[in-house]
């Protein structure tokens, strides 16, 4: 592509033998407005480029690579980063880098961390993604495995961005959206002191107004090999001399409920602290008690459904989004509430042991300190 050619619309089209208002039609599009994308005057949003790139049977990339100058972008790490590939959101008018490491490692990458222009607090990236579908990205921070299922449902739909959804505990997601590192953050925190869920940990970590929607209750609880040969029947049970033990991070709901539990049980929440078995996720727990490295642990209903585990009920809680204000009209959140909400997607949570009753709901609005 000359620097004089904004795009390959034109020369795509021309040879495939079609004219601006055939093109038009198989493109859903006005002939205006191929016309003003193929001069430049326009830049198509990402549906509209791909419906182009359906239309004249090529990759979007053919038909809009990205230009020398706009390949690099400078960006605020959200974690550190050195080298790697990385996913890219763009809040308050600024790149932010998000290492694909971990579960997230199965994403594809925005851009890749490139050997030049890193600086204090800011690294260069060299994009892989025209630059308009990462700033359209929908970042999603959370615990719960549905915020997968409906990343992957969303990914198969027509609309605008792509969600990305990076799997965190409830603290270090508030953490980020406090950041603006995120526009997302799933929350299952129930206050210590007056039993309420979510919004005392929303009140004090997160900066602004934000408003809390449901995505569903679940049960958590005591994830166990099948058959329970450890005849393990609640918490009281956990400090057996020699247990293996599988705790999740600190500032994780789970490690809150399993420290609950042991006070409960009058055990010593050190034991927590303790754990011969560490996990970062409710899947990580049980893919820990899965493989026999861990014999119990914390985590959630669908945990063990996915790994075939055995499930004793510690309690339900209520997984909230946590959303700025700022963003709850967003063409993106609007799409992604809107898959979350539907029939089908209700449907397929219920079969993973949520209980979806108030699934959309808004439960608060808080306002900024």
């Amino acid at each position: 592509m000359s620097e004089s050619e904004p795009n390959r619309v034109r020369a795509v089209r021309e040879a495939r033998g079609l004219s601006q208002t055939e093109l038009a039609a198989l493109a859903s599009l006005s002939r205006q407005s191929v016309g003003a994308i193929e001069a430049g005057r326009a830049t198509p949003a990402v549906d509209v480029a791909l419906r182009l790139a359906r239309a004249l049977d090529c990759r979007v990339e053919e038909l809009f690579a990205l230009a020398a100058a706009d390949a690099r972008i400078e960006a605020e790490p959200a974690t550190p980063v050195q080298a790697g590939r990385v996913a890219l959101a763009h809040l308050g008018g600024r790149w932010i880098a998000h290492p694909l490491v971990g579960e997230a490692m199965r994403l594809g990458a925005d851009a890749v961390v490139s050997g030049a222009g890193r600086r204090r607090g800011r690294v260069e990236v060299e994009l892989v993604r025209p630059r308009a579908e990462a700033q359209d990205n929908l970042v999603v921070m959370g615990c719960a495995a549905a915020l997968g299922v409906l990343a992957d449902r969303l990914s198969a739909r027509a609309g605008a961005g792509r969600v990305v959804w990076l799997p965190r505990s409830s603290t270090q997601a508030l953490a980020a959206l406090a950041a603006q590192h995120t526009h997302v953050a799933g929350v299952h925190l129930v206050d210590g002191r007056t039993g309420e869920a979510n919004v005392p940990d929303v009140r004090r970590h997160a900066a602004g107004a934000i408003v809390l929607i449901t995505l569903a209750r679940w049960e958590a609880g005591l994830l166990l090999a099948p058959g329970n040969p450890r005849k393990i029947r609640g918490a009281a049970d956990l400090g057996r001399r020699g247990l293996r033990l599988v705790a999740r991070e600190t500032g994780s709901g789970s490690r809150r409920l399993l420290e609950r539990e042991l006070q409960r049980a009058g055990l010593a929440t050190t034991l927590a602290s303790a754990a011969p078995v560490r996990a970062s996720g409710h899947l990580e727990v049980a893919q820990a008690i899965a493989s026999g490295a861990g014999e119990v642990g914390v985590a959630t209903r669908d945990a063990a459904i996915a790994f075939g585990l055995d499930f004793v009920p510690l309690c339900e809680e209520r997984y909230d989004l946590a959303i700025p204000q700022a963003l709850v009209n967003d063409p993106r959140l609007l799409r992604f509430l809107d898959a979350m909400t539907s029939a089908a997607f209700r449907r397929e949570l219920s079969a993973l042991g949520y209980d979806v009753r108030g699934c959309g709901d808004r439960v608060a609005e808080l306002d900024a300190a």
